[in-house]
Formats: structure tokens, sequence, C-alpha cells
């Protein structure tokens, strides 16, 4: 059936397509999107549109086979802070996480955070610590929690052990409290944890569940 339809969501990937056509995915709160803006390379007011982290208002042509077809895009906003070169590499990651996780059971809880966690990376002094909390808090709303049960102090496969990441006592209890604490309640305990610890258990816990992630190479 083919149709139109509109849909607001975060520009999370773009890449050039043959006779100037534009290939953008999408994290929407009702999942991940690919369409393709056809002659989007053009150096147009909609192209500026449709640059990476901008939050957009789209109509999408919908056909019954092949990606669907961009038509309009409205601005609704940008954050401004990930242009900086680690900020970027990081919301990178987070949205590639995010984006693979997103499927349409999953998303309405993925995309708050996700949201969330680009503000966070672009304003924060030291934006691994939003990224560790968004990061974390993605899996779990993509239904990937680690079990944190047992006393050990290294996390491999998804549970607490004496093998794989070594977290420590307080990357543990930090940990934990990502996981099962609301909003900003964890944030107090990031603050004295092991930040870059806890980010290699996320690259490791995520790639173990889902596969190489491919900005996770350049982090």
């Amino acid at each position: 059936m083919e149709r139109y339809r509109l849909e607001e969501g975060i520009v999370v990937g773009r890449r050039a397509l043959p006779q100037g056509d534009l290939l953008l995915r999408l994290l929407t709160p009702r999942g991940s999107l690919e369409a393709v803006a056809r002659k989007g390379l053009r150096p147009t007011g909609r192209t500026g549109r449709l640059s990476l982290f901008h939050h957009v208002r789209i109509q999408i042509y919908a056909k019954a086979e092949g990606l669907p077809t961009l038509t309009q895009a409205e601005l609704v906003g940008r954050l401004h802070g990930l242009e900086e070169p680690r900020r970027f590499l990081m919301a990178s990651f987070l949205a590639e996480l995010a984006y693979r996780l997103a499927s349409p059971e999953a998303a309405p809880r993925i995309f708050p955070i996700f949201v969330s966690g680009l503000r966070g990376i672009a304003k924060h002094p030291n934006p691994l610590l939003p990224l560790v909390w968004a990061g974390w808090r993605v899996v779990k709303a993509g239904g990937l929690a680690p079990s944190l049960l047992g006393p050990g102090l290294h996390l491999q496969e998804g549970r607490l052990g004496e093998e794989g990441v070594y977290l420590g006592e307080k990357g543990v209890e930090a940990l934990r409290a990502v996981l099962h604490l609301p909003g900003g309640e964890a944030l107090p305990y990031l603050e004295e944890a092991p930040l870059e610890r806890l980010f290699l258990a996320l690259k490791s816990h995520a790639e173990e569940a889902i596969g190489p992630l491919r900005t996770a190479l350049a982090l």
C-alpha cells in the first residue's frame, strides 16, 4: 500500500547515493527509519535541515516495495556543542547503539533516553558521564540489561563474575544505580565511578549482544 505519513525524529546517519540522492537514517519514537531524499545533496535549504543530530519533522511517501521517499522536512531543533570531535564521536556511538536497538516495541522507551543523552554529551563538562548513563539506559530499554546478581566485580556475557571487564566495587555500584534508579538519581554514583571501565563494559556488552559497532572503533 502506498501512502504518505508524517514522522518526527533525530537524524543519526546520512550517506550519499548516485545521482545526488541522500540516504537518511532516523531514530524516531516509533522505531528506526531509513528514507531517501531525492537530490538531497543539492545545496538547498532542505539539505541543511537534514544534518546529523538535527531533530526534524518529515513527510515520507511509503511504497509497497523499496525505501520510503522523503518529500518534506522541517527543522524542529538542533544541539550546539556536538561539533567538538570527541563529543561528536560519543554522540555517534550512542546513536548507533540506539538505532540498532530501537525496535517498534522498544523505541518509545529508547527515544527520550537518547535525546537526553545527546543533550548531556553536548553540554556536560565530562561528556563521558552522560554517555555512560544514556548508553546503559538504552541497553536496558532495549531489553538487554545485564544481570548484576552475584559477588563478582567483572562483567562478561551479561553476568558479574571473575572474568571480563573489571568494574570494581564503585563500578558495580554505579551500574546498579544506572539500571535500577529512576532518572538522574544515578548521576551522583557516576561522579564517583570509573567511567572508562563502565564505557568499556558497555561496548563489550553491546557487541556481545548485537554484534560489532562501527563507531566503537573510534572510541
